[in-house]
């Protein structure tokens, strides 16, 4: 393979990996891949380097929803307690029982 070729490669493989290349430049990446051994370690590297940093951005994922629904709980409990308060204050300043 050229040198011409592998920069070529290397440089398209982060849209590749992202899936946003165009057909004609997928089939271009795959069978170059197949014949050139420097580029597709390149490849294997990327795509292992994309597959270890998706559990992380899953656990942040994770946390946003679990400290909201923490916080709405909190937010119900008070409202809760609030409107809890002001009926009892009603009964009392109007002696309804």
């Amino acid at each position: 393979m050229s040198k011409f070729e592998c920069d070529l490669v290397a440089d398209l493989l982060p849209i590749y990996i992202d899936g946003k290349a165009s057909e004609a430049t997928k089939e271009f990446i795959e069978e170059h891949i197949k014949t050139c051994q420097d580029c597709r370690d390149i490849y294997e590297a990327m795509t292992a380097d994309m597959e270890l940093s998706k559990p992380e951005k899953r656990k942040k994922k994770f946390k946003i929803p679990s400290l909201l629904k923490i916080l709405l709980v909190v937010l119900g409990y008070l409202v809760f307690v609030i409107v809890l308060i002001v009926i009892i204050n009603y009964i009392l300043m109007n002696g309804v029982f």
